[in-house]
């Protein structure tokens, strides 16, 4: 009866670590990738970033209705993340191109983005994906 019990503790220890190992990777799954996120340029004669330009594919086999940024720029030491959401019909495996009205109220100061993260996908038939948040 011993070794019955032994089996069954370590089946369940088992479990464990592939519960474990299967969390963290779902957690991370993300249905856009991004591909590049820059603030563009100013116009002439303006110091004022001109949107924040966004190039992302949709991962999948869904079409999305709507996806929302999470973009941080300069002053991300602060921890400070601007949303944005880009509308429309994006079909999965296209590469999307678009320059969103993002950052054009601040002094461009180069066109790195500190972070640039999707934080929610509205899927065609009325889902969302969110993003995990943070423990």
């Amino acid at each position: 009866m011993k070794s019955l019990g032994r089996v069954f503790v370590a089946a369940l220890v088992g479990l464990g670590a592939v519960t474990a190992t299967i969390g963290p990777a779902q957690a991370a799954y993300t249905p856009v990738v991004i591909k590049s996120c820059t603030v563009v340029k100013p116009k002439p004669l303006s110091h004022n970033a001109n949107g924040t330009n966004i190039v992302y594919v949709i991962m999948g086999h869904r079409t999305a209705s709507s996806i929302t940024f999470a973009v941080g720029y300069r002053n991300a030491t602060m921890h400070y993340l601007r949303r944005v959401t880009d509308a429309g019909s994006f079909a999965p495996g296209v590469t999307i191109d678009h320059t969103l009205p993002l950052y054009n109220d601040v002094t461009y100061a180069g066109a790195p983005t500190s972070s640039c993260l999707p934080i929610e996908v509205k899927w065609a038939g009325g889902t969302v994906w969110m993003a995990p948040s943070k423990p």
